[in-house]
C-alpha cells in the first residue's frame, strides 16, 4: 500500500531524532531502558504469542518473558529481577548484546547478540521458569528486520521539540523494529516447535515517568496485511480508568511499507465489554476497537487467549498475542496485533 497524496502530512525524515544503528545500543546515561521482543509465532497449525523483554530502571533490572499457547489456552510467564552490571553493549564499534541472567546458573534469563556490521540481525534466546506450574519454555530466535524502522511519534522523542538539549535524562526515545523475520525454536518441557512469524521489537529509552507518576498504558500494536504498521496508545491517570464501550481521544504513529511514517492524535480507542480479571481484583479488557479517522481506519483488536497477564512484582500487567481485522482506506485489512494493558 502507497501512503495518502491528501490529508495528514508524513513526518519528515529530518525531524527524526534517532540514529540508527548507534541507538540500538545501551544509553548508559538513560534511567530506564528496554529492549522488548513481542509478536505471534507459527508451527505449523499450532500459534503462540510471546513475549522477550529485557529492562533497566536503573539501578534495578528484570527481565520478563511469556509464552502463549493457543491451542491449549495455557499462558506461561515470570518476571524475574536480575542484576545488570554491565549488562548491554553501550559502544557502537563493538558486536552489540543485551544479557541478563546466567544460562548455566539461572532459569530466568535473556541473552540477545548480533553482529557489529547489523545490530537489527539478533539471535534471541531466552528462558523462564513459569511461575505457577514450574515448566521451562526455551527461546532460540534469529530475528533479522527487513524495512526500515517504525519511529513513534514520528520523531521518536516525547517531548517534541526535546528538553534539555535532547539528554536521554529529560526525555524519552522510542522506536520499533516492526519487520522482524523470525525463525528458530520454542520448547514446552521437552516438546520443541520449530516457529516462523514476523515479530516486533520496542527499543525505548530515557525518561519514563517515576514512582511518584508513573505512566499507564493501553496500547495495540498492528501488522496488517496491507504492509501497514501501527502503533496505537493512550495514557491515563490511575484514578481515571477506561470504561467498556466508552470512547477515549489517542493516538497512533502510522508506518506505510516504504517507511513513510505519520503521527495522528485524532484517534479513537473504545475498549469491549469483554474482560478477564486477575486475582488481585485488576480488571483487563480483552478487545477494543480503533478508529483514525485520517486514514479512514475501524479496526477491532481482538485476544484469543484470557489469561495473558504477568504478575510485576505486585500488580499484573497484561501482555498478549490479538488480532487485528476491520478496514484502512476504505480497504478490508487483517492481521496480527498486540494488546498490552498497565493499568
Amino acid at each position: 500500500m502507497t501512503p495518502k497524496d491528501s490529508g495528514p502530512v508524513p513526518v519528515p525524515p529530518s525531524e527524526v531524532l534517532i540514529k540508527l544503528p548507534q541507538d540500538q545500543y545501551c544509553h548508559a546515561e538513560a534511567p530506564t531502558e528496554w529492549w522488548w521482543h513481542t509478536g505471534t509465532l507459527v508451527a505449523g497449525d499450532r500459534v503462540f504469542g510471546f513475549e522477550i523483554n529485557a529492562a533497566s530502571f536503573a539501578p534495578a533490572a528484570f527481565t520478563e518473558v511469556m509464552l502463549t499457547d493457543v491451542a491449549n489456552q495455557l499462558h506461561y510467564q515470570k518476571t524475574a529481577p536480575q542484576t545488570p552490571g554491565e549488562w548491554a553493549e553501550t559502544d557502537p564499534s563493538k558486536d552489540w548484546y543485551v544479557k541478563l541472567g546466567n544460562p548455566e546458573l539461572e532459569h530466568d534469563w535473556i541473552w540477545m547478540t548480533a553482529p557489529q556490521a547489523d545490530p537489527s540481525n539478533m539471535t534471541v534466546k531466552a528462558q523462564l521458569q513459569d511461575e505457577a506450574t514450574g515448566t521451562i519454555i526455551l527461546f532460540d530466535l534469529v530475528l533479522a528486520q527487513a524495512g526500515p524502522p517504525l519511529i513513534v511519534w514520528g520523531t521518536g522523542c516525547n517531548p517534541t521539540p526535546p528538553n534539555d538539549g535532547g539528554s536521554v535524562t529529560a526525555n524519552n526515545y522510542y522506536y520499533s523494529f516492526t519487520r522482524l523475520q523470525a525463525s528458530g525454536a520454542i520448547a514446552i518441557g521437552d516438546e520443541v516447535f520449530e516457529v516462523t512469524g514476523q515479530t516486533w521489537m520496542d527499543h525505548e529509552y530515557g525518561l519514563f515517568g517515576s514512582s511518584k507518576q508513573p505512566v499507564l498504558w493501553y496500547l495495540q500494536d498492528m501488522q496488517l496485511d496491507n504492509g501497514v504498521h501501527i502503533s496505537h496508545y493512550m495514557t491515563l491517570t490511575g484514578d481515571n480508568p477506561p470504561q467498556a464501550g466508552q470512547s477515549y481521544p489517542s493516538n497512533a504513529t502510522i508506518q506505510f511499507p516504504d517507511g513513510t511514517t505519520y503521527f495522528v492524535q485524532d484517534c479513537t480507542m473504545t475498549p469491549g465489554t469483554r474482560t478477564w480479571t486477575a486475582p488481585n481484583g485488576q480488571v483487563f479488557f480483552l478487545d477494543f476497537q480503533v478508529d483514525i479517522p485520517d486514514f479512514g481506519a475501524s479496526i477491532a483488536v481482538k485476544t484469543p487467549v484470557d489469561d495473558q497477564a504477568f504478575l510485576a512484582y505486585t500488580s499484573y500487567v497484561y501482555e498478549g498475542l490479538a488480532t487485528a481485522s476491520g478496514t484502512f482506506d476504505g480497504q478490508q485489512v487483517s492481521g496480527t496485533a498486540w494488546n498490552e494493558q498497565r493499568p
